[in-house]
């Protein structure tokens, strides 16, 4: 299984995976957030779905993955499991995917 690079009507160039290579890279991407701060997010098969929804950009799943870092990281929580909410994961989802196209 190899990665594909497409062009998009814009002319960018996008690394894309298949759906499952996708879901193994955010969950790698998400996993690591966990060993950082010690956590368990609860919600993790829930918020994999919804990136590997929106995008197959290995590029789009790192800028995600790094904003919700910085969620985390703001948000600290006392339990060690962090469910992180629906609509901040939608919210940047959709601010990074509709933020790379208005940069043309």
């Amino acid at each position: 299984m190899q990665n594909e690079v497409e062009r998009t009507e814009e002319g960018i160039y996008e690394l894309t995976m298949n759906p499952e290579q996708a879901k193994d890279r955010a969950r790698a991407l998400l996993n690591v957030i966990e060993i950082m701060y010690e956590i368990q997010i609860t919600n993790l098969d829930e918020v994999i779905g919804a990136i590997t929804e929106k995008t197959l950009d290995e590029q789009k799943m790192l800028m995600i993955s790094t904003s919700l870092n910085s969620w985390v990281a703001m948000n600290p929580m006392d339990t060690g499991e962090v469910k992180i909410p629906m609509e901040v994961v939608n919210e940047l989802i959709r601010c990074i995917c509709i933020a790379e196209m208005k940069t043309l």
